[in-house]
């Protein structure tokens, strides 16, 4: 038998590039109107709703999943406990991984990420109490 070689990982730190090439779905109104509902306003699915993306994937090889471990992005589906899932329509390598907090500026990430949050949240909320 011969030697296999695993392909190396290719890392990102740029949370933004990893999901750009990736073509991470992150706009829970895009997401609704695939018929899923996501569990977190950035697209994110908790790990109880995993089946339902599997099944989604299963019927619609255009998608695929993206893990969510601790400190870490990886483009594939990884089972577990504590885990969040994002679809994706984009580049499906399995070997992409990101690391955003190992990026020199993740804290103004992710103080942008949680202003943009404020402001769906404050729309949201703005658009509630204008109906009628």
């Amino acid at each position: 038998m011969g030697a296999t070689a695993k392909p190396s990982p290719e890392l990102y730190t740029d949370g933004v590039a990893f999901a750009e090439r990736t073509g991470e779905l992150n706009d829970w109104h895009e997401l609704l109107c695939l018929g899923l509902e996501p569990d977190t306003v950035a697209g994110g699915f908790c790990n109880e709703k995993a089946d339902i993306l599997l099944d989604y994937v299963e019927r619609d090889p255009a998608y695929h999943i993206i893990t969510f471990l601790e400190d870490r992005y990886v483009n594939r589906f990884v089972a577990g406990p504590m885990t969040l899932y994002f679809l994706a329509d984009g580049d499906a390598n399995p070997n992409l991984v990101c690391y955003p907090f190992l990026a020199l500026d993740w804290h103004l990430v992710f103080e942008d990420t949680i202003s943009k949050t404020f402001a769906m949240l404050k729309d949201i909320k703005n658009r509630r109490e204008t109906k009628g």
